[in-house]
């Protein structure tokens, strides 16, 4: 949609002119300036938020050392910039023209000032630049604060229109693209069988474009050759920049004008082989709607402190935002970095203390407090059911889990057919989680088994995954920690949901938090008969994977001493059983059952 200048005798729009156009200010005294020397009587009753919303001003009414360029592609106005120049006599010259813009009736004195002013100006021009002829470009290169001259009145070649209405559609699909998060590509090698072709995502829209009418993309397609490149990886990479470069400038700019904001922080990523930590802003626009929109990444240091610099400096000089309006800071991280995410959540608030601390609301509690413990277990129990939930996402090997699932919950078909349903979803951010990875344990496994021992039916890559998650899976390691997870965690999870579900659930939450306090109070004073339950719990799911039952590595360290009494005591039972048993098991004391670790299960044979 165009954007017209709202200023009198100007008819200027966005599409017409490659001049930057400016949006009325939302502070009242500056607005106020801005509608006093526009002269527009019609304006003048509208509020600050209306004239910001609705109306514009182009680069030709503000000065040259009012403008300048934030970056090589957007022309921004300095923060006092007030627009001096406007036409407001020529409509005098014809007295019968219907205006569309009411101008403020001035007075006789201020008609012939304007009048004077006007003559003056052609003179003052000429003399300060007197070898400029007839058909020198209008407000060269000052006009926006760059080194090139604005084209105002220049036509553009027919080469020139196409190659501009070319670039308009390439830029509008990649930028909605970004904005809605759609891969480039949009198929993985192993998706795709072997001597089929099917479009990736960016073909599929200018497809789509040309089939509804987009005639300057057809034209370009039907007249190039069917084996040329048609951009190389150098021009892909600098159109990725520019909607990149636009999209941030024109978010930054909404969060600007909304003062207020919230930072949020997503998992590290591994981009050309260095760690980074995306970065997004939430805030509430021009309409009231909640938004919350990426912004960038922020290179992952190591040392907490550095990080805490790097984030704040990022967030200051190179993206232009004020951490004053900042009024949250949420890190959704794994277990892994939680620790360091924490010491930066203290830097910047000992710096700026309306910058709360607090959870994401697009993470479900359940799994921001697993990712909260640094326990290395934890984070590897989190990445294996992340590997699990994307592996199964693909449709073939999809079928077999529906299968396996079939076949486990043949007494239980609604609990079955609602796993179905879960398992074609991103569950792993639900607040059941881990009660789902539980219930779909045995069937993952058997299916993963399957894949193995069936391998000639399946490709190389889903073959080797499908290998290194079932000897993942296949650990009582990883069994006692999703059963511990999933235990500990069902304290919080219906408060978990209403704490972000509606403002009528959010009450809710709020009133039973003492309830659940209560709850994981009871649970520390009686942790030990809590152990013996969920240990037992593990030693089923075990059993029905055919897993070994093994005693964590640190629990042994920490016990040998006890342990070697304990074994020299055993050998002579062990050597000479009594002449009644033929057939019994040792199982370690009950206290190491209530130490929350897993005893050693030795089973001997009488003669």
């Amino acid at each position: 949609m165009p954007n017209f200048c709202a200023a009198p005798n100007c008819t200027r729009k966005s599409t017409q002119s490659d001049l930057a156009f400016f949006r009325f200010p939302r502070d009242p005294t500056r607005c106020l300036r801005w509608v006093e020397n526009c002269r527009r009587a019609d304006l003048e009753d509208k509020t600050p938020d209306q004239l910001n919303k609705h109306y514009r001003l182009c680069a030709k009414h503000f000065e040259s050392s009012m403008i300048c360029r934030s970056s090589p592609y957007r022309t921004v106005l300095r923060d006092n910039a007030v627009p001096t120049i406007f036409d407001l006599t020529s409509h005098l010259n014809n007295p019968h023209s219907r205006h569309r813009k009411r101008i403020k009736e001035l007075s006789e004195e201020e008609i012939r000032s304007l009048k004077q002013q006007k003559t003056d100006e052609p003179y003052e021009q000429e003399k300060a630049n007197p070898e400029s002829g007839d058909n020198e470009l209008q407000n060269p290169a000052s006009e926006e604060g760059g080194d090139e001259p604005v084209r105002d009145n220049v036509p553009l070649t027919q080469e020139e229109r196409e190659n501009k209405d070319y670039l308009k559609s390439l830029f509008e699909i990649l930028i909605l693209m970004g904005k809605q998060n759609i891969p480039l590509d949009g198929h993985g090698a192993d998706e795709v069988p072997e001597g089929i072709f099917t479009p990736d995502n960016v073909q599929a829209l200018l497809d789509f474009r040309i089939n509804s009418g987009d005639e300057v993309l057809r034209k370009r397609f039907e007249t190039t050759a069917v084996n040329l490149s048609y951009c190389s990886q150098s021009q892909q990479k600098q159109m990725l920049e520019i909607c990149e470069s636009c999209v941030r400038e024109e978010t930054l700019r909404e969060v600007r004008e909304s003062h207020f904001f919230s930072i949020v922080t997503e998992e590290v990523v591994d981009l050309a082989g260095e760690d980074h930590l995306p970065v997004l802003v939430r805030f509430v626009d021009d309409s009231h709607n909640l938004r919350e929109e990426f912004i960038g990444f922020v290179p992952y240091q190591a040392d907490p402190d550095v990080l805490a610099v790097k984030l704040h400096t990022t967030i200051i000089e190179q993206w232009g935002l004020n951490m004053e309006y900042c009024r949250g800071q949420a890190y959704i991280v794994s277990s892994g970095f939680a620790s360091k995410m924490k010491t930066v959540a203290t830097r910047i608030l000992e710096k700026y203390p309306y910058a709360v601390y607090t959870l994401s609301s697009s993470c479900a509690l359940n799994i921001w407090l697993a990712k909260s413990v640094p326990v290395l277990g934890i984070s590897i129990a989190l990445g294996t059911i992340e590997e699990v939930c994307s592996f199964f996402h693909q449709s073939q090997v999809l079928a077999d889990l529906d299968n396996v699932i079939s076949i486990l919950f043949q007494n239980s078909e609604e609990r079955g057919k609602e796993l179905k349903d879960v398992v074609r979803s991103h569950w792993t951010g639900r607040h059941d989680t881990f009660e789902i990875i539980v219930d779909l344990m045995q069937a993952v496994v058997l299916c993963l088994d399957g894949i193995n021992e069936s391998s000639s039916r399946w490709n190389t890559l889903i073959a080797g995954r499908a290998h290194i998650l079932s000897s993942v899976l296949a650990d009582f390691d990883f069994v006692v920690t999703v059963v511990i997870i999933k235990n500990i965690l069902s304290f919080t999870r219906a408060f978990g949901k209403n704490l972000q579900g509606q403002t009528s659930d959010v009450f809710f939450a709020a009133s039973s938090l003492t309830a659940v306090l209560h709850s994981l109070n009871e649970v520390m004073e009686n942790i030990e008969v809590y152990h013996e339950f969920w240990f037992e719990e593990a030693t089923n799911l075990a059993a029905k994977l055919d897993l070994p039952v093994k005693l964590p590595g640190k629990f042994c360290r920490a016990q040998q001493g006890s342990l070697d009494s304990e074994v020299s005591a055993w050998i002579p039972d062990l050597l000479t059983p009594p002449p009644s048993r033929t057939r019994g098991t040792l199982s370690a004391p009950t206290g190491w059952c209530r130490s929350g670790d897993q005893p050693v299960i030795r089973t001997w044979r009488g003669e």
